[in-house]
């Protein structure tokens, strides 16, 4: 959503100098009368002069240049500010030896013409770090106190659009739609496979939230199941295996969409420690007496977060092209990463195994040109349907999209994949009657290599994607399939796991 030519910028602005601006007046005013014909309207497009900028008032106290500029979207009055101080700077240094030491806006304002606001809309501008109110005027946004840094980094700008996106964004999460199914399956075992396994002791709780400790059973059978997607999915379809670290930092997960900009409170983060040890001796002091952690001690020690534990698995794909340069004829490169655990804060709850806050997962990333990209992200879906088939499991694949490209919408032409941004894949859960997600199959466009500054030599579209196997809920909804004795299980994972050990006996 945008608001065509119907901005209106209103910004109050101050020019520190390094001398006093009395004797420059009459070079001040020529200097600001000619910007005002010219400079301030350089840009916009013909026959949109009126949206330009324009100085309305201007006056002089000591050192200062106070400003106030009015706009409309084009040459918006933040930007004519920062071309009208080079101007004075250039101006004034030259013939009054006085130079440009600073500015600021003390007050900016930004009517948008009026719109419908939306209940969800109403609670994202409210959290917004600036003031929005919307009347039948319009919606008025209101910036206080901008420094050089804010002016100059676009900050305006950058509230303006979050603002437009926030009052263009559907109410609702448009539903996944089925678009294939697999055959319907008889399924004899129909009890809630996380409570077998705990009885069991298949599975043994941890005392983290949403932790378990995966004893001998089951982790043979995760692994089996890895096993065969490695196998049978990845390495028939070229991809190689690689090792990611799982400790992003943060000016990594920055450039990551939607996520620290959009679900940050669905992340572990990690403070670092001090490297002098004598930090701690209060601490180790207290814990000793005690007998207790002292959390708030160790706050006072710790430095301020600078990592997050892997939330997505693929960061440091991207990472690993950020601000290079690539060849079209060198791609595509696939990878795929299986060497540890993906970490996820589930403010919502967590649920058995199905939902937790550390969890199993198998990272398909690819880097290519467009066409191979919807080629390669179609053939592990189906690679992954054909694994599922051998595996004896009841499945359907759904149309999606992602909530880093939600504005977009669902495609409605779901026949063609090269319009949908996300497959995912569900098993059957027979106990509940419902279905559980266990992969999630996406093509970003060009969205990540635009945020990691991902080039192609001679400026061909280069397009990302990845896909996801959560082979935690794989063992899950295996299990709710065909139940915990192997002699039932398929041929294909009966013959891997071999004899069960079983579990060590707990009091």
């Amino acid at each position: 959503m945008g608001f065509g030519d119907k901005l209106r910028f209103e910004l109050k602005a101050e020019c520190t100098f390094s001398g006093m601006l009395e004797c420059a007046l009459p070079d001040i005013g020529a200097a600001i009368a000619q910007a005002n014909k010219t400079l301030l309207r350089k840009g916009a497009p013909r026959g949109k002069e009126a949206e330009t900028a324009r100085v309305k008032n201007w006056r002089v106290a000591g050192k200062k240049l106070e400003l106030s500029i009015e706009s409309g979207r084009y040459v918006r009055a933040h930007d004519a500010l920062l071309r009208l101080a080079k101007l004075l700077a250039a101006e004034l240094g030259e013939k009054h030896k006085v130079g440009l030491r600073g500015m600021s806006a003390p007050e900016c304002r930004v009517i948008l013409p009026p719109a419908e606001v939306s209940e969800q809309a109403k609670l994202e501008l409210g959290r917004l770090p600036y003031k929005v109110k919307a009347g039948r005027a319009g919606i008025e946004v209101s910036m206080e106190n901008l420094s050089e840094a804010d002016l100059r980094g676009r900050v305006v700008d950058r509230l303006i659009s979050m603002v437009e996106e926030a009052l263009a964004r559907v109410p609702a999460k448009a539903e996944p739609k089925v678009v294939r199914r697999g055959p319907k399956l008889d399924h004899l075992f129909k009890e809630d496979p996380f409570e077998v396994a705990k009885r069991l002791g298949w599975v043994v709780e941890f005392p983290g939230r949403g932790q378990w400790v995966y004893a001998e059973p089951y982790a043979k059978l995760l692994l089996a199941l890895e096993d065969i997607i490695a196998e049978e999915v990845a390495r028939p379809l070229g991809f190689e295996e690689v090792m990611f670290p799982k400790l992003i930092p943060l000016e990594v997960m920055q450039r990551m969409p939607g996520y620290l900009d959009g679900v940050p409170e669905g992340m572990y983060y990690v403070c670092p420690p001090p490297r002098e040890p004598e930090a701690f001796s209060g601490f180790k002091q207290k814990l000793k007496l005690t007998k207790r952690v002292p959390i708030r001690e160790l706050g006072n020690i710790l430095k301020e977060p600078a990592y997050v534990l892997a939330p997505a698995q693929c960061e440091p794909f991207y990472q690993l092209f950020a601000l290079s340069r690539v060849k079209l004829e060198d791609l595509p490169v696939k990878q795929f990463d299986r060497s540890g655990w993906t970490y996820r804060w589930e403010g919502g709850g967590v649920e058995g195994l199905v939902r937790t806050q550390e969890f199993r997962r198998i990272e398909f990333v690819f880097l290519a040109a467009p066409d191979d990209a919807i080629a390669i992200r179609d053939a592990v879906v189906e690679r992954s349907i054909k694994v599922l088939d051998e595996l004896g499991l009841e499945w359907q694949l759904s149309v999606a999209t992602p909530f880093y490209m939600r504005e977009g919408g669902i495609e409605a032409d779901v026949s063609d994949s090269r319009k949908v941004a996300t497959y995912d894949l569900e098993a059957a859960l027979p106990y509940k009657g419902g279905w559980l997600e266990l992969g999630s199959y996406n093509v970003h466009r060009s969205k990540f290599a635009e945020t990691f500054k991902i080039k192609e030599v001679r400026g061909r579209e280069v397009w990302t994607g990845c896909c996801g196997f959560g082979t935690g809920r794989w063992a899950v909804a295996f299990l709710a399939q065909h139940g915990f004795d192997p002699e039932k299980w398929p041929g294909g994972v009966k013959g891997r796991v071999g004899q069960l050990p079983k579990p060590p006996k707990l009091g």
